[in-house]
């Protein structure tokens, strides 16, 4: 296969990834803000229906019919992720900081390399393997021994729904891992998020009157809308242009930049600082994460559709 990039070619792609990362770093302060007003459970039908009417847009033209069997899949798929990934990370979020939610998220790789090891019986080689080993490790000390001041009482519990929402997404790849030889990635996208929605309709019209309508600050509006717009549409349009064009394991380099970004904005916004444990297991994470992701053979077909955040 020839050089899929020229040094000439490479700036608009490295430009796409690092606008990725800015506005995936960018969704976890944002959606601590969202829930200053909205419940987890109106914040992500609020956020479904809005990307889902943007989406829809793009389908416009794209519209074909799918047969039912592809239909069931992609409604098992939507409950896995972004059902069940951002109703965890959502609720996860109120008790711990939007810092450690960052990083945890960040082991998604070595998660779904375990897991594929595990049920796929994927070949992993020593290399993988340590990686896998160092993700573990990093998610076990930020969880169980997070030393954020501002979350001391409750950072246990936030960190477990967190990697709840982590185990949700790896699930959803494995299930994942078929269903691009049949749809393309906006179809993936729009109806995961569209049937993410309808699943989560009945319970936001019980308990939607929990949120407090007339009290909603701007600053969560407008957080809200960033997560629309910027978190779900563009970042996904540019993570995708920028791997239809070099291979996902050198945009995967980027991508470990999330945390970082997540941290900054998080320190400036919300005032979070990282404590020993975060910065230890943040770092354990990213080094393991590597090792998962870096292979000197061409790396498998992507997975399209994945909603980082």
């Amino acid at each position: 296969m020839h050089n899929r990039t020229s040094t000439t070619s490479m700036l608009p792609v490295v430009i796409a990834l690092v606008v990725t990362v800015l506005f995936w770093g960018g969704s976890f302060p944002a959606t601590k803000l969202v829930l200053r007003s909205f419940t987890p459970i109106a914040y992500v039908f609020l956020r479904f229906t809005g990307a889902s009417i943007l989406f829809g847009i793009l389908m416009i033209r794209k519209f074909r019919r799918l047969s039912l069997r592809t239909h069931l899949k992609l409604a098992l798929i939507a409950l896995f992720e972004p059902t069940l990934y951002f109703l965890f990370e959502g609720t996860g979020m109120q008790y711990t900081s939007a810092s450690s939610a960052s990083i945890i998220i960040a082991a998604i790789p070595g998660v779904v390399g375990l897991m594929a090891g595990i049920f796929l019986k994927e070949h992993l080689n020593v290399q993988q393997w340590s990686g896998v080993v160092l993700s573990i490790v990093g998610v076990t000390l930020l969880v169980g021994f997070d030393d954020n001041p501002l979350y001391t009482g409750s950072a246990l519990l936030g960190n477990s729904l967190i990697l709840l929402a982590v185990f949700s997404s790896a699930f959803y790849m494995i299930l994942a891992r078929h269903i691009s030889t049949q749809v393309s990635v906006i179809e993936l996208t729009f109806y995961q998020i569209t049937y993410g929605m309808i699943l989560l309709l009945p319970v936001f019209l019980i308990r939607g009157d929990r949120v407090q309508w007339d009290a909603v600050h701007g600053i969560s509006v407008v957080a809200l809308l960033f997560l629309i717009f910027g978190a779900t549409l563009i970042a996904f349009l540019s993570y995708n242009w920028a791997i239809s064009r070099i291979h996902v394991s050198r945009a995967s380099v980027f991508l470990n930049g999330i945390p970082l970004v997540s941290v900054g904005i998080s320190a400036l916004l919300l005032g979070e600082r990282l404590g020993l444990n975060q910065l230890a297991g943040g770092l354990i994470i990213i080094a393991g994460v590597t090792l998962t992701n870096w292979r000197r053979r061409p790396p498998p077909p992507h997975v399209p559709g994945q909603i980082v955040s």
